[in-house]
């Protein structure tokens, strides 16, 4: 059994198991809802980890920073607007963020503005 369970680890590309890990790790917040569950216009509560971050320009005003989540079910964009950086706020650093979703995004996609977050 031993062995079945190590030759299936070796022969799983990388990146099945880095979601497969990161889907474990956001199993463990129970108060956390997964990204796919996730409703338009509800207050919601998420776990996952940042998969990219860019500084969006914007003609009027000033800069938004955003940031895509994943938690192994699927993505959200978060976005804070007036700010080029946050402290803590990168690739791969894992978090929970709480807010209202709004299917603005590219590809309908559900945006957090401002959300609250904690690093974890």
């Amino acid at each position: 059994m031993a062995l079945r369970d190590a030759l299936k680890r070796l022969t799983t590309p990388v990146a099945v198991e880095d979601v497969n890990r990161l889907r474990e790790f956001c199993d463990q917040f129970s108060a956390a809802t997964p990204i796919a569950e996730v409703t338009a216009r509800q207050d919601a509560t998420l776990v996952g980890e940042i998969a990219s971050v860019r500084i969006v320009p914007r003609v009027e005003g000033s800069p938004w920073l955003e940031a895509t989540v994943r938690d192994g079910t699927g993505y959200v964009v978060a976005m804070w607007t007036g700010r080029k950086k946050i402290a803590g706020i990168h690739s791969g650093q894992r978090l929970v963020i709480s807010g209202r979703g709004a299917p603005t995004g590219p590809g309908g996609r559900l945006v957090f503005l401002n959300p609250r977050y904690e690093l974890l």
